[in-house]
């Protein structure tokens, strides 16, 4: 071999080892795709608000908090201001497809709740945060005030009995749904479908001079109030009918359907 292969061969040799050093320090360097997506920083703290609950004038304030990287804790707090509730944007067509004497009867009601929701969630994907498909855990308080002007038929007219009453139900549920983190920090959280149950209980008083009823008429009256709630045989409702007016006690499920929700938040 001549000098000059003999030069040759050494660089060629070097350049080549240098380059394999080259490639081998780069792919020992650069991150793994999926180690790095799982790795990036994320938001821990979001607050929302519903916007569908508002189509039955109920406001909410949602806060949540990730516990690990794709697990999260919630805390909310919904408000519904004394309401004609056949009045509400949901439920108005709702109530003008009954016939007019229970449609007339119900666009008398009025009703107010509060009502505290917490939630554990466990969301899917790689990204890490808040973001993609869930299931959530939860439970729900409730306390529920009633306004309801009764009017019963009476062989000379109509009676007026002013019912008021207040209930409160707690129960627990599951809920579906799909989270999505929109221009860095905006929440767009759907629910797709979710339901809870429970139990929820409370008292009707309607305190006017019942005197002047007959004993069939009273009984009249504490069978159209009894079945002014009815699910299945058991009687949600049961009224005692005196001379000082009307005293009933509400007992019933508690069981509420959470679908095609719309909520809106910030994170960070």
């Amino acid at each position: 071999m001549t000098k000059r292969a003999a030069l040759f061969l050494m660089a060629s040799l070097c350049i080549g080892l240098r380059t394999t050093a080259q490639i081998t320090s780069s792919d020992s360097t650069r991150p793994d795709r999926q180690t790095s997506r799982r790795d990036q920083p994320y938001l821990k703290n979001i607050v929302k608000t519903n916007l569908s609950s508002i189509l039955l004038n109920n406001y909410s304030l949602t806060y949540e908090r990730l516990l690990t990287r794709k697990i999260s804790a919630s805390l909310g707090y919904r408000y519904m201001p004394q309401t004609f509730v056949t009045k509400t944007a949901l439920l108005k067509p709702v109530a003008d497809a009954l016939e007019s004497d229970t449609k007339d009867q119900l666009d008398k009601l009025q009703m107010s709740c509060n009502a505290i929701t917490a939630e554990v969630r466990f969301y899917t994907g790689r990204k890490p945060g808040a973001r993609g498909f869930y299931a959530g855990l939860y439970g729900r308080y409730a306390s529920f005030s009633y306004d309801f002007p009764y009017d019963f038929d009476m062989p000379a007219g109509k009676r007026l009995v002013p019912l008021k009453g207040k209930s409160n139900g707690i129960g627990g549920g599951i809920i579906l749904g799909v989270q999505s983190l929109l221009f860095k920090r905006v929440i767009l959280d759907i629910f797709i479908v979710g339901g809870h149950y429970g139990n929820l209980n409370g008292n009707v008083d309607g305190l006017t001079n019942l005197s002047d009823l007959t004993p069939q008429q009273k009984v009249d009256l504490k069978n159209d109030i009894e079945s002014l709630i009815s699910i299945g045989s058991k009687k949600n409702i049961t009224a005692d009918v005196q001379n000082d007016g009307v005293r009933a006690k509400i007992d019933m499920p508690f069981a509420g359907i959470r679908g095609a929700g719309i909520t809106v938040g910030v994170a960070f």
